[in-house]
């Protein structure tokens, strides 16, 4: 019997699992009979090293993987490999969909949006744009005036909410960033709805306060 064998037909794991490094789980060990027992624990120092082969030959094979997925990319981002969709007629949600690396690609510069239990989708109008088949450059090109009036937007809030900090700094009292509704958090008040406001304070700190509404 190989060492293979044994470890397959006692089920033996590795006791590293277990936080037992150097040692053996064998599941159900008390009615094994002492001649097994023994096998086990003769064959123990060859057991582990074909547990440690084992490991080592997963890593290599996940090393090998991790390359392969980078040099994809490498040759996606660059117009070397282009990426292709496909349409999925679901149950429930019908569209173009996109897998693999690309699909990571394309959510970052937010030409894909991920759909809980159905994958990744890309909008009709970037298809009708784009095609099936199209390159990363050309998704990035497609994709750069709404990402650009994204960060404009970003950087306009964040400015915002810098002036805001500094008049709270200059005037030494606070100054609301924003408000909006909630639930109202006591049962104790006969009301439904709480305003509830953010505030910049002068020493650069924030403060929330929220009025119960009657």
């Amino acid at each position: 019997m190989t060492i293979q064998e044994l470890i397959r037909k006692y089920r033996i794991e590795d006791g590293r699992v277990y936080g037992k490094p150097g040692s053996l789980y064998v599941p159900n060990a008390k009615k094994l009979k002492p001649a097994e027992i023994e096998e086990i624990r003769k064959n123990k120092d060859e057991i582990l090293a074909e547990f440690a082969r084992q490991d080592e030959e997963k890593a290599r094979r996940k090393a090998e993987a991790e390359r392969a997925r980078q040099e994809q990319i490498a040759r996606i981002k660059s117009g070397e490999e282009a990426i292709t969709v496909c349409y999925h007629d679901g149950e429930y949600l019908s569209g173009y969909q996109v897998g693999g690396p690309a699909a990571d690609l394309l959510a970052e510069i937010g030409l894909a949006r991920w759909v809980h239990g159905w994958g990744y989708l890309i909008p009709d109008e970037a298809i009708k744009a784009l095609g099936e088949t199209f390159t990363y450059p050309q998704a990035v090109e497609y994709t750069r005036p709404a990402r650009e009036a994204e960060a404009a937007k970003k950087a306009a809030a964040e400015a915002e909410r810098k002036a805001k900090f500094d008049e709270a700094r200059r005037t030494g009292k606070p100054v609301a960033l924003r408000s909006w509704s909630e639930n109202c958090n006591d049962p104790n008040e006969s009301c439904d709805v709480d305003i509830v406001t953010e505030y910049a304070m002068p020493d650069g700190t924030t403060r929330t306060e929220r009025v119960h509404t009657w």
